[in-house]
C-alpha cells in the first residue's frame, strides 16, 4: 500500500519537473484578455493575476463607454481601468465595436478605430487589436489583401501598432474548452511562447485561470509583460492621436489613402 502510495505521489510531481516541450525547452508567455471589462468578471481576472503576480494587457471596448467620464453608468467601468493601470497591466484598444473591419468601407473602419480615443485617451498604450484579427491577415486573393493594407493603413495612422497573438486558446468555443490546457501548452511550444488569448469576458476562464496557469508554470514556462514582445506598448499614446478629442476621420482617410498609394 505504501508502494502504491509513493508511485501515484511520484506521477502526481514529474510532469511539474520537467517541460512538456519536446526540445526540453521553456518559453516566456504574455496574457491578453479580449472584449472587456466585465463588472463582475474583470475584477475577478484581476484577484488571479494579483495574487499570481503576473501582468497583463487588456484589449477593451470603446462600447462599454458611451459618453465617457460624463456618463455616470460608466462609473464601474472606469473603476476597473483604474485598477488595471494601479497593478501594472497594460490597457489597449479592441476598436469601439466588435466589427468585422475588413467588411467595412473606409470610413465604417476609420471611424470605429478612432471612435474609442476620447473615451480612452488616458488609459491607452499605443497598440491596437482588431475584432477576430480581420484585416491583419495575409491573403493570397489580390482583392482580399488590397482589403486587409487598407485596415492595416488605418490602424496604422490612427497611431496604433496593430498586435494579434501568437497562442489562441479558443476561450469562448465550449466545444473546445475541454482540449483548451493541452492545446495550448502544445502551441507554447510550437511557437516557442508568445502573445496567449483569452477573454475575460468568458465565466468559464475566470473559474479556471488559476488552475492554467499553474499549470503552464509547472511546464517551466515563464510570464512577461507585453512589453518583452511589443517594446511599444509601455509608450504614451502620441498626442498626435488627439484632433479635438480624437482623429478627424477625413484627415485619417486623407492619410490612409496616401498610404495605400504607396503599397501599390
Amino acid at each position: 500500500m505504501k508502494k502504491y502510495i509513493i508511485i501515484t505521489l511520484s506521477v502526481l510531481i514529474l510532469p511539474s519537473l520537467h517541460a512538456a516541450c519536446p526540445n526540453g525547452k521553456t518559453y516566456p508567455v504574455t496574457l491578453t484578455f479580449d472584449d472587456g471589462p466585465h463588472s463582475v468578471l474583470t475584477p475577478k481576472v484581476l484577484d488571479v493575476l494579483k495574487e499570481e503576480k503576473i501582468k497583463a494587457t487588456f484589449f477593451v471596448l470603446g462600447n462599454h463607454f458611451p459618453g465617457g467620464k460624463a456618463n455616470p453608468a460608466n462609473k464601474t467601468s472606469y473603476s476597473i481601468l483604474d485598477r488595471e493601470k494601479a497593478e501594472g497591466h497594460y490597457i489597449a484598444s479592441h476598436t469601439y465595436e466588435h466589427l468585422a473591419h475588413a467588411k467595412l468601407s473606409q470610413e465604417q473602419m476609420s471611424s470605429n478605430i478612432t471612435k474609442s480615443l476620447p473615451l480612452l485617451k488616458d488609459y491607452l498604450s499605443p497598440i491596437l487589436r482588431l475584432p477576430y484579427g480581420d484585416g491583419s491577415f495575409r491573403s493570397k486573393n489580390p482583392e482580399t489583401q488590397r482589403k486587409n493594407d487598407m485596415v492595416m493603413a488605418t490602424v496604422k495612422s490612427a497611431g496604433f501598432k496593430h498586435v494579434g497573438w501568437d497562442i489562441d486558446t479558443n476561450d469562448w468555443d465550449v466545444k473546445k474548452r475541454a482540449n483548451l490546457l493541452s492545446d495550448t501548452l502544445k502551441q507554447i511550444c510550437e511557437t516557442q511562447g508568445g502573445i496567449i488569448l483569452f477573454h475575460d469576458i468568458q465565466k468559464n476562464t475566470v473559474e479556471h485561470l488559476k488552475g492554467w496557469i499553474d499549470a503552464i508554470r509547472a511546464e517551466g514556462h515563464s510570464f512577461v509583460g507585453m512589453e518583452h514582445f511589443v517594446p511599444e506598448v509601455a509608450k504614451p499614446l502620441a498626442e498626435s492621436c488627439e484632433v479635438g478629442g480624437h482623429p478627424k476621420v477625413k484627415e485619417l482617410n486623407d492619410s490612409v489613402k496616401d498610404v495605400l498609394k504607396k503599397i501599390k
